[in-house]
């Protein structure tokens, strides 16, 4: 039985799980479930503490002695004595729902934690390197766990019901909030955290993490720096956003950002950033932005770079290509599973945007907007986040991209080792007026984790 600091992780969720095994964890569930009566006063509790913060203007936290009293005040009041066990059961539940998230403020403060995933209240979930585990923690009830997820969604600033059921909000610049009402789930509501661990970061940080060498991240640099299109590959939890914003920093300070996302992902240090955030539409059908009208808008907001959070369709992908291709350097990320299906993604959006259009025509709208694919995944040896390819597209012929593998993950012998495969590029002129030399490169970099 694995574990995530005190919290038990009863087994590794995979589409295949014996029965036996969802068993376990549902009867470790109902264990962590305080009793009707207990779990009645816990919320009395909680309505007697809301009032009394109401009236105080001090605004002190209050004593365990005097949560004890009010403990005991309300028990009795509803005819109830409970033993000591009876009253610290209470008293821990208390606490817990007291923190920012709650029963969940321990998978928060996990390092190793990237997304925590509740299916229910008596089921909790967490990612750690894109493998699935459950842990024994529960919430007392679903009356709790809908009203916890109802006060997230309001610190997210956002909020959910049957008419509009799935919300999307930030707390902070760490913890992105996805929720889905139980109007469309089997049991729910569901809930997903997803948790950006580096407030800040930079591509040294990255280098220590070892998410790829210094020699692979300084390349990268060189090319955002010099004015080349990046696109980021990968699947979710690969690490696409930090990269893209470890990236961002390169880019000159005399020039003008725009980024744009539907949630605020990417924070940046620069003097000369704006954000756009796309939108839905509300219960009427109306007051939807859509990612095309946030980047046409760009286009009037006298912009050098745009930063794109993610293309999921092909009105997205259709005008950030339209951008890149009209001279404004962009980053922007993907989900595919390598670096060549990233391309074919991209052609499909833009053949579905641009019907009857000719597939050569369509590369050359890539090869002319996108220089560089980045394609991250986790290494199943060590669970870590790495940059498998790097990849620069370049001109079309013969009715394909032509491409060259400057990068490539791989591993020897149980040792992260990233391969120099091409040691001359497109861009040689520009790399080597930043410093970057591929000839002078070893044939093969490594790392030390």
């Amino acid at each position: 039985m694995q574990k995530i600091g005190d919290i038990k992780l009863l087994e590794q969720v995979r589409p295949t799980s014996a029965p036996s095994n969802r068993i376990l964890s549902q009867k470790t569930a109902r264990a962590q479930t305080l009793s009707p009566a207990l779990n009645y006063i816990l919320e009395e509790v909680q309505r007697e503490l809301g009032y009394k913060r109401l009236e105080s203007e001090s605004g002190n936290e209050r004593s365990e002695q005097e949560i004890y009293e009010i403990i005991e005040k309300v028990s009795s009041r509803l005819g109830f004595e409970l033993a000591s066990f009876e009253r610290d059961e209470v008293l821990a539940q208390l606490e817990k729902s007291q923190r920012p998230f709650g029963i969940l403020q321990d998978l928060v403060d996990d390092p190793e934690v990237q997304d925590i995933i509740v299916v229910n209240y008596s089921r909790i979930d967490v990612q750690r390197a894109r493998s699935n585990f459950t842990t024994d923690l529960s919430f007392p009830s679903q009356e709790s766990y809908e009203s916890f997820v109802e006060r997230l969604l309001f610190k997210a600033g956002t909020t959910y019901s049957t008419a509009q059921p799935i919300a999307d909000g930030m707390i902070g610049s760490f913890a992105r909030i996805h929720a889905v009402h139980k109007c469309l789930c089997e049991s729910g509501p569901y809930l997903t955290i997803r948790l950006n661990r580096f407030a800040s970061v930079t591509l040294e940080d990255l280098v220590k993490y070892y998410l790829a060498p210094s020699e692979v991240l300084d390349y990268l640099k060189a090319m955002v720096k010099t004015g080349q299109t990046v696109l980021v590959v990968g699947e979710v939890g690969t690490g696409k956003t930090t990269l893209v914003r470890a990236l961002a920093a390169s880019m000159p300070a005399y020039e003008s950002i725009l980024v744009i996302e539907d949630t605020p992902e990417i924070m940046l240090e620069h003097p000369h950033v704006r954000y756009l955030y796309t939108r839905g539409a509300n219960t009427d059908g109306a007051g939807r932005v859509s990612p095309s009208e946030c980047i046409r808008a760009g286009m009037r907001m006298a912009m050098n770079r745009i930063i794109f959070g993610e293309m999921r369709d092909a009105e997205a992908a259709e005008s950030f290509i339209d951008v890149c291709a009209s001279g404004h350097p962009g980053l922007s990320t993907i989900h595919a599973r390598n670096a060549g299906e990233a391309v074919s993604r991209l052609e499909l959006f833009l053949g579905r945007a641009q019907k009857g259009v000719s597939r050569t025509v369509i590369y050359e709208q890539i090869s002319k907007s996108v220089q560089v694919i980045v394609f991250l995944d986790i290494c199943r040896a060590t669970g870590k986040r790495r940059i498998m390819e790097v990849k620069e597209l370049g001109s079309v012929a013969e009715g394909m991209i032509r491409h060259r593998d400057i990068f490539l993950y791989s591993p020897s012998n149980g040792r992260p080792v990233w391969k120099v495969v091409t040691k001359v590029s497109a861009f040689k002129d520009k790399l080597e007026q930043e410093g970057i030399y591929l000839s002078r490169y070893p044939t093969h970099l490594v790392t030390k984790g």
